[in-house]
């Protein structure tokens, strides 16, 4: 089947409509096993989503007899012996009689699939136009000639459709599109790894290890569903501020995508100065007491008293435990790990 032939053409385009659903990703994959089972051959299917942190993959969606499929992928081994056979890399889907090692020695075979009847099958890893690996996709049938070459020809032109089908970093950029203002972001991972935002570009505020991507993940194992706050950044005019939101999208169950962290300007300071942000990010991280704020942020007790109370005017509060929550709420604070050392800063 050539890359033009209208049937390819209409399929592609068919899977592709299943990518602008907003179902969730367990029904776009349940959709796409629908329309493969129309065009290709096989008795039993699986889709997962791969989870590199953890090395496992998790099921969105089966057809047929899949129950091996399930006990296979139940286990740790099964994502080592993936990477071996190589189907955890960026190549075409491949046969079962093309696999470098005789059926009965791989264990998914040997051990599950053939014992449940399957001598025939195409399998291949799911990567996204992103080049993210998504997940896999599998197709079995208890006939050796089945699925075959056409079947496999087909799948291997479809993959990268599929793949964007189930990629959650799209569904997490369309939630990312709240922030209209976020001029970069990345999806982080439970790990702490930055990985690209559909529709936005990077920043060296972003970057693996950033002390930035470290506070994130602090503020969102605290719990709630954002955090937004400030972090300054040197300028051509002196110090500045950028702001940051993050948006937990975690789902734990399913895969290591923790959320998406956007840069955004820093929006209207209600007059706080840099030295305000930062008495504010102390007070918000449990600093109370004045004298213990004016020693974190290097300043006298005096002048401490005079930015806290410059604060509860601009968040108009009556209360430190009031401003703390009002600074959580507007983003206004720089928390104490991004402020940097006592005395530093315009005031």
């Amino acid at each position: 089947m050539r890359d033009d032939d209208p049937a390819l053409v209409r399929l592609q385009d068919e899977l592709a409509d299943i990518g602008t659903m907003a179902t969730g990703v367990e029904q776009r994959a349940a959709d796409v096993l629908e329309v493969l089972r129309r065009e290709l051959r096989f008795d039993s299917a699986w889709i997962a989503v791969r989870d590199p942190e953890r090395h496992r993959h998790v099921a969105l969606a089966t057809t047929g007899p899949a129950e091996a499929l399930h006990r296979y992928f139940s286990t740790p081994e099964a994502d080592v012996e993936l990477d071996l056979l190589g189907l955890n890399s960026l190549q075409p889907p491949v046969l079962a009689g093309e696999l470098p090692t005789p059926l009965p020695e791989i264990r998914a075979w040997g051990e599950y699939l053939i014992p449940a009847g399957f001598r025939g099958g195409v399998a291949g890893a799911l990567f996204a136009s992103t080049g993210r690996h998504v997940g896999f996709l599998s197709l079995l049938g208890a006939d050796p000639a089945r699925p075959g070459p056409a079947d496999r020809d087909v799948l291997a032109a479809v993959t990268r459709v599929i793949a964007d089908d189930l990629d959650r970093t799209r569904e997490i950029a369309a939630t990312a599109k709240i922030v209209g203002t976020a001029e970069a972001g990345v999806v982080v991972t439970r790990g702490g790894t930055p990985l690209p935002l559909p529709g936005l570009p990077d920043d060296p505020l972003l970057a693996p290890g950033s002390p930035v991507l470290a506070a994130v993940a602090r503020e969102l194992a605290a719990g709630g569903p954002y955090a937004a706050f400030l972090v300054p950044v040197p300028g051509a005019d002196g110090e500045g501020l950028r702001r940051v939101t993050a948006l937990d999208c975690a789902m734990p169950e399913l895969d290591h995508l923790s959320g998406a962290v956007l840069l955004s300007s820093p929006g209207d300071l209600r007059g706080l100065t840099c030295l305000d942000l930062r008495l504010l990010g102390h007070l918000v991280a449990g600093t109370t007491q004045v004298p213990a704020l004016a020693a974190a942020v290097g300043v006298d007790p005096r002048t401490a008293t005079v930015s806290l109370r410059r604060a509860q005017l601009a968040l108009d509060v009556p209360g430190p435990a009031a401003t703390a929550t009002r600074a959580v709420r507007t983003g206004l604070r720089i928390p104490p790990a991004l402020g940097g050392p006592p005395g530093t800063g315009r005031r």
